[in-house]
């Protein structure tokens, strides 16, 4: 009888900690969800921290369509004001207040020693232009406040078209341009007869070698190798592995009535600017 009532005990205390323990399991379960819950509200809502969410859950199989904001991909945000942007050191660039995604800065820092350790100097005169910083290049030209090939298009050029187009020749419209993704850098001159002088050869010749070692690519290269777009900008290069997840986007998710609120904005649909110049470039960069 003893020993029947020790087993008694034995079984009762058993089931007693078998009923704590699974009561523990479900209590760090519940927990658990509310944190990840919890984690979620909280992320941050800035246009490109939607995109590096992208980056952590594509392995999920997360469709990148539900990911990248009209606004981002058309420059309607503040990068100095989102996280996932940084600050260009002045050692790597010509001003103090030019921003980058991480991402890019990184491949950037490292193209830039390698290049210094070949004896070539590099460094970012332009980095991401915003909708509002493109505006104000753009405007300035419309307006004539800054003039064209030595002329005031205002005043010069009534036709809003062919006013737009000579613009066009190098200058993106607002909510266009590569810049506004924070992946497009220009480098040393924005004047092709630097690229004619003995180092501007160097340097070009050196990044067509080299620049897609670190993901770098020269979007608009001779237009003798595209049917439209802008002039050739041997400055221009572009961090691959994020623009060409950009541009997609934009080829899917923006619309001419994105772009919009700029003087000439008329015009954008009657040039097909998406088509003719913001898909139109180098072949190895889509």
């Amino acid at each position: 009888m003893t020993a029947i009532n020790i087993e008694m005990k034995i079984f009762k205390s058993s089931t007693i900690l078998i009923v704590i323990l699974l009561i523990l399991m479900v209590a760090y379960y519940l927990i658990l969800q509310n944190y990840k819950a919890h984690d979620t509200n909280n992320m941050p809502t800035d246009a490109h921290n939607d995109t590096l969410v992208h980056k952590k859950q594509i392995n999920n199989k997360v469709s990148i369509d539900t990911i990248v904001s009209v606004d981002f991909l058309t420059g309607k945000f503040n990068p100095a004001k989102d996280t996932s942007f940084t600050l260009v050191d002045p050692e790597y660039g010509g001003r103090s207040d030019m921003y980058l995604l991480k991402d890019t800065y990184k491949a950037f820092i490292k193209m830039f020693y390698a290049a210094q350790h070949d004896g070539v100097k590099l460094y970012i005169i332009s980095a991401t232009r915003n909708f509002v910083y493109q505006k104000s290049i753009w405007e300035q030209k419309w307006n004539g406040s800054k003039l064209v090939e030595g002329k005031n298009l205002a005043t010069s050029v009534k036709d809003p078209v062919k006013r737009a187009e000579i613009i066009l020749k190098y200058s993106s419209m607002p909510a266009t341009s590569r810049h506004h993704w924070g992946t497009d850098v220009d480098l040393n001159s924005m004047d092709d007869k630097y690229f004619s002088t003995t180092e501007g050869k160097i340097v070009y010749n050196w990044l067509c070698a080299n620049a897609s070692k670190y993901g770098f690519c020269h979007p608009f290269n001779s237009k003798n190798e595209r049917s439209s777009g802008y002039e050739e900008e041997k400055w221009h290069w572009s961090y691959m592995p994020l623009s060409r997840i950009f541009l997609n986007q934009y080829k899917n998710k923006v619309t001419y009535a994105n772009i919009t609120g700029f003087s000439g904005c008329e015009t954008a649909l009657k040039l097909e600017v998406i088509k003719n110049y913001v898909l139109s470039i180098n072949s190895e960069c889509k």
